[in-house]
């Protein structure tokens, strides 16, 4: 029963560092591979004319699929509205939308 507690242990050890290296590996590509999400935002403002200080809300999220990536940028100030996509490689504007807040 022992030597069987000493193998299960060890095996659980080595599936935890094993499972950790795969995790730090994929989030080291992400980080290395991406722009980010800060980067996404301060092209989005920039294209938009818009100081981070006038944001009244943003919400930023990463997609991907069919081989690409992209982040989508929504942010709202006193009286707009604005949508981006960006590649998240490039951080080149896919889309760009933008509208008076409706009330």
């Amino acid at each position: 029963m022992k030597k069987f507690l000493k193998v299960f242990v060890i095996i659980l050890v080595l599936l935890l560092v094993v499972g950790g290296a795969i995790g730090g590996f994929f989030i080291y590509r992400h980080n290395s591979l991406y722009i980010g999400r800060d980067e996404a935002l301060r092209i989005a403002l920039n294209d938009a004319g818009v100081d981070i200080s006038a944001l009244r809300d943003r919400d930023i999220d990463f997609d991907s699929g069919y081989g690409s990536a992209w982040y989508d940028v929504d942010f709202e100030t006193a009286g707009m509205e604005y949508e981006y996509s960006l590649d998240a490689v490039t951080g080149e504007i896919l889309y760009s939308y933008s509208e008076a807040e409706r009330g």
